[in-house]
């Protein structure tokens, strides 16, 4: 089994590959490009944008 069947059968795609090879080869080619494509953080577990905080409502008036 080559990496491009597995990679298709692990994505559930079972028996349809086959005779989509290129089309596998390409999706395959374009997801590893993505992979690549954004910057990954010095430090594994920071958050990549600060966290948003929901500011305090204003109490209500009497």
């Amino acid at each position: 089994m080559t990496d491009d069947e597995a990679l298709a059968r692990a994505a559930g795609l079972g028996k349809a590959w086959e005779g989509r090879q290129a089309e596998i080869a390409e999706a395959i080619a374009h997801a590893r490009k993505l992979a690549t494509a954004f910057p990954r953080p010095a430090n594994e577990v920071a958050e990549p944008m600060p966290a948003f905080v929901v500011p305090a409502g204003k109490a209500p008036r009497a």
